[in-house]
Formats: C-alpha cells, sequence, structure tokens
C-alpha cells in the first residue's frame, strides 16, 4: 500500500510540473507573437513615406532638379592621375574637379554614386588625346563630356540629372 501512495503522489507532481511547463511556453509563445506584431507595425505603418508601388507620376515632378538657390559646389577629394604614351614618351594629366549645383538632393546622390561616378570620369579621362588636351577647345570639350558623364550616372541611378557644371580646379599636363 506504500508503494501505491507513492505513485499516486509523483503522478501529482507530473501534472503539476506538466501544466508549469505548458504555462511558460505558451506565456513565451504569446511574448514573440506580440513582439512580432509589434515589429512589424513599426516597419510597415510608421514611416511617412508611401510604399514604393504606391508613388505615382506625381512625384517625379517632385524629384525635379532644384535650379534656383545658391550654387552648392562639391569637391571631389581625390585628384585624378591618368598617364598618356605620346610619341613613346610617358606622359601625365592630373586633374582636380568641383562639381556645381543647386540641388543639395543630387549633391548627396553624388556622394552616395562616388565610386561609379570616379569609374566613369577616369575612362573618360583616359580615353583623350593628350595633344587635343593642350588646346582650350579640347578643354572645353573635355569639360562638357565630364558634365554629361555625370549627369548621365545620376540619371540611371536616381532618375534625374542636377550637376550644372563642372570646374577644372588644376590641370596639370606632363
Amino acid at each position: 500500500m506504500a508503494d501505491e501512495d507513492n505513485l499516486d503522489v509523483s503522478a501529482e507532481d507530473g501534472k503539476k510540473g506538466g501544466k508549469k511547463k505548458l504555462i511558460i511556453i505558451l506565456v513565451a509563445v504569446l511574448i514573440l507573437l506580440g513582439g512580432g506584431g509589434a515589429a512589424a507595425y513599426l516597419f510597415l505603418f510608421s514611416g511617412d513615406e508611401p510604399l514604393p508601388e504606391e508613388s505615382s507620376v506625381d512625384d517625379a515632378a517632385a524629384q525635379a532638379v532644384q535650379t534656383d538657390g545658391p550654387a552648392i559646389y562639391l569637391e571631389l577629394d581625390q585628384p585624378f592621375v591618368v598617364d598618356f604614351m605620346v610619341s613613346g614618351r610617358q606622359r601625365y594629366l592630373q586633374l582636380k574637379m568641383t562639381l556645381k549645383s543647386r540641388d543639395q538632393v543630387q549633391i548627396d546622390a553624388v556622394k552616395i554614386h562616388m565610386p561609379l561616378i570616379r569609374n566613369s570620369l577616369v575612362l573618360l579621362f583616359s580615353s583623350q588625346s593628350f595633344d587635343e588636351l593642350q588646346t582650350l577647345e579640347g578643354k572645353k570639350a573635355l569639360k562638357q563630356a565630364a558634365l554629361e558623364s555625370v549627369n548621365n550616372i545620376l540619371t540611371q541611378e536616381t532618375g534625374v540629372g542636377g550637376m550644372q557644371d563642372v570646374l577644372f580646379t588644376n590641370f596639370v599636363m606632363q
């Protein structure tokens, strides 16, 4: 009989322990679901920006480049260095550039896409003729081509150009 009493007590302890585990598991699941729901709500509904699929043609008009206001200049920190082979001699071009715009959003876009812009400009500069770059017309043509190159990249990446001018702040040929 003593053995039967001990079996009943251990069976009751097992049921109580099982209920505690079940309650703990249910509370943990509810906390996880509540946290996930709160995170989803904050992620989806807290931003003031519309979702990309909600944008319309009016947004394109809002993204138009600002053409009035003070000029904003962005100096490209590292100079461009390009080498040329002219009549069997090694020649170099070193130039520093500054970009001019009136739209801070486009200046920020240039900073974001700087590696792509620098790559395009290096390819442009290295494809030039050393002799042509010694003339004023050649420098002006290079300036225009650099401006078009930067604006093409901005148009590809942001949908709008925005640079008004390219300024050569240092132009050394050896």
